[in-house]
């Protein structure tokens, strides 16, 4: 019997999950932050606030946005962890779609889908992620999506994909990809509109979680414990002060802590744009996606600084893999996807 599935596309970053899915020919897409603890949280006290204790196995989890007892997601052994199916299927849920049987297009970190050796795909990995998403998991007081199908693509370059179909460029140019993600680096070379992908490259030691380690020690020193989604919320809030001053409890150490954060960041960005040129030095043009694409911008505009505005930061970096995954897997070939929806996920 064929089971008719919704097909999501869930680029399933350890930071974040992006899921994208087409509905009445709109493309629509939501960004979940991951933040689980072991244990149940008790019911909320308003009735418009849900709660979401899942478990798996004998463990029990829950989603928790603000503990300091969050589980550490920045490692790449979280693509085939329960995080990971938590993620997804926590993600699932804020999309507001009713659960139902579904069909996954997920990713993997390229030094993870591809053999380092021959540039091939491994198969092991490849299955050990489809497994890990068709396991059991349960809600407490709630349903699920029933997963009865796993697709997984490699991340970075399908981010870029209409893009250059867009982008006027000849059979010879050749397009770095950068995908600065949570744990992972991931970058490959395209040439044309999408004719080759003649390279790829990933290193699984640099990622924005260097940037989120250290502001979650500097927080801690502030005697501000915080959670990786408000260490990352910091992050990209760091120049709104009245943020800062309540994410912050001791207000002389605000200093200390944005400097810290700023120096990561460009270390972070350094890093970055030595491998990319040890990898790619003369790129024709050079796309930047991912959820550290807005940190690394400068560094990469400096690394390649005679290309000038052809070195592009993808509209919405961070879900950009999603939604080109989306629109290539769709069943919508002959209709015209209307314009992008991003909606948007409360902090439960």
């Amino acid at each position: 019997m064929t089971v008719s599935a919704f097909t999501f596309a869930v680029d399933d970053g350890s930071t974040n999950v992006k899921v994208s899915w087409i509905e009445s020919t709109q493309l629509k897409t939501i960004i979940s932050p991951n933040s689980f603890r072991k244990d149940w949280k008790s019911a909320a006290l308003r009735r418009d606030k849900k709660v979401f204790n899942y478990t798996i196995g004998t463990t029990k989890y829950t989603y928790d946005a603000t503990s300091d007892k969050a589980l550490e997601t920045t490692h790449v052994d979280y693509q085939y962890d329960d995080l990971n199916l938590l993620g997804v299927h926590h993600a699932l849920l804020q999309t507001g779609v009713t659960p139902c049987p579904v069909r996954l297009v997920v990713t993997l970190p390229i030094t993870e889908f591809y053999n380092a050796e021959d540039c091939q795909r491994n198969e092991a990995n490849i299955e050990k992620k489809r497994q890990n998403l068709m396991r059991e998991i349960s809600l407490n007081k709630g349903d699920l999506f029933e997963v009865v199908d796993v697709v997984v693509m490699p991340e970075s370059v399908p981010a870029v994909l209409s893009t250059l179909m867009d982008s006027n460029c000849n059979e010879f140019t050749r397009s770095l990809v950068v995908d600065c993600g949570g744990t992972t680096l991931d970058m490959g070379v395209v040439v044309g509109e999408f004719d080759d992908v003649s390279a790829v490259y990933g290193n699984k030691e640099i990622g924005v979680s260097m940037v989120t380690d250290a502001a979650r020690k500097a927080l801690a020193a502030a005697d501000s414990d915080a959670s990786y989604l408000v260490a990352n919320e910091l992050i990209k809030r760091r120049y709104d002060m009245d943020f800062v001053r309540e994410v912050v409890n001791d207000e002389s150490q605000i200093d200390v802590i944005l400097t810290k954060i700023e120096n990561k960041i460009q270390e972070l960005g350094t890093s970055v744009a030595y491998e990319a040129k040890k990898f790619a030095k003369n790129p024709n043009r050079v796309y930047l996606v991912g959820g550290g694409a807005s940190l690394i911008a400068p560094a990469l505009k400096e690394a390649y600084a005679t290309l000038g505005e052809r070195v592009v930061l993808i509209n919405d970096a961070q879900s950009a893999l999603a939604r080109e995954l989306c629109m290539y897997h769709s069943d919508f070939d002959e209709l015209e996807v209307a314009p992008e929806s991003l909606i948007e996920v409360e902090d439960e």
